[in-house]
Formats: C-alpha cells, structure tokens, sequence
C-alpha cells in the first residue's frame, strides 16, 4: 500500500484534474494529460517527478496530437490502490469527487486542492481600473465535486461564488464554475493552499514585483 500523506493527496488533485486511469487487458493505466505549452514545464519540473516519488516510477513524457502533454504509467498496483482505497473512479470521471480519507485531514485537503486548481483551475489577473485584480477560478463538470471544493473552500474561510452555465448542446455537460476573488482571497490561498504549477507562480511572482501584496 502506498502511504497516505500530502504529495499523494496533491497527485490525487492532480488526477481529479487532469487525470484518468482504467485497466486495458488487466494492465493498469494512469494517465495524466494537461495543455501542452501552459502546463509543459509544471509537468516537467514537477509533476513527474512527484510521480516518481510516490509511485517509485518514472513517467515516460509525452505530447499527444490533441494539444496535450503528459504521461502515463502502467502498473496495476497503482490503478488499485487508487481505485479500491481512494475510490476513485475508472473510466469517466463524470461524478468525480475528493476522497473522504483526504477530506477528514485538513493537511491532506490543502495539498489535494493544490493539485486540482493547478489542473483544472487557475489564478487569472484581470486588468481594473488600470490596477491587477486577481481571481482564482475552478471549473468542473461534476456537480458533486464542485460542491464539495466549495463548501472546503468556505471552512477554511474563504469567500465563493458560484456559476452554473448550460449549454445550447444539449450533449454538453453542465459547467460549474467556482471563483474567490481579490486579494484577501489569495493572500488566504498562498497561506494555506499555494501553488505548485509555475504559471501561477509566475503571476504571483508578478504582484510581488508590483508591491499588490
């Protein structure tokens, strides 16, 4: 058994996110794939090598003709662990949510929602009244998920807002779309959460720079 702690927890955000896994002719397949020029150098710096630090093996990089970089890893071990342990699911993520074993610990939450807003979400700085304003946004298909993210958020203080939005498609899932806005909102996430994807990093490097805080 793989040992519970915060790097796991955060791959598990990371899989929640950007990630899928199933089992193809009994072989285990965890599959990571994030946009192949944002999120190249998060995958190279860091995220592979998280994997390889939990799992004890080194992913094979990889741009897919989608647009998409990442990898995957084939092990039935790990497959199992994530889907009998964890719960998480095989195939579709479409009801996805955060573990109850990572929800009960507060330590593991932060670094699981860590790996999911550096997936699936993002740290977006919106020009007003010619200043930085900065609005961390999360955007998901599974109502159940979104929900839970939410109330997390709210317990550890911050403030949320919500945004359903249907599709003219009627084959196209609902979005749900989180979003904590200003500074005292991020200045919260940085204290308790902070990023790992260098993107984010970058943009928080760069109200620093710019004194916003």
């Amino acid at each position: 058994m793989f040992k519970i702690d915060e790097d796991l927890a955060e791959d598990v955000g990371i899989h929640i996110g950007d990630g899928s896994m199933n089992f193809y002719s009994g072989i285990g397949c965890y599959t990571v794939a994030c946009h192949w020029i944002d999120d190249k150098e998060y995958i190279d710096s860091y995220v592979s090598k998280l994997i390889e630090k939990i799992y004890g093996i080194k992913p094979k990089l990889r741009i897919w003709s989608k647009g998409t970089y990442g990898f995957r890893i084939y092990s039935k071990d790990v497959v199992n662990f994530k889907s009998q342990v964890l719960n998480l699911p095989l195939g579709p993520k479409k009801n996805i949510k955060i573990p109850e074993i990572i929800c009960k610990d507060e330590r593991l939450l932060k670094s699981c929602l860590r790996g999911l807003i550096d997936t699936d979400g993002c740290l977006y700085l919106e020009k007003k009244y010619g200043k930085l304003y900065p609005r961390i946004i999360f955007t998901n298909t599974s109502k159940p998920l979104v929900f839970q993210v939410k109330n997390c958020l709210e317990k550890f203080g911050f403030t949320v807002s919500l945004q359903v939005r249907n599709h003219d498609n009627k084959n196209w899932n609902i979005t749900y779309i989180l979003c904590t806005r200003g500074f005292n909102n991020l200045k919260l996430w940085m204290r308790l959460v902070g990023f790992s994807n260098p993107k984010n990093i970058m943009k928080i490097n760069l109200l620093k720079e710019r004194k916003y805080f």
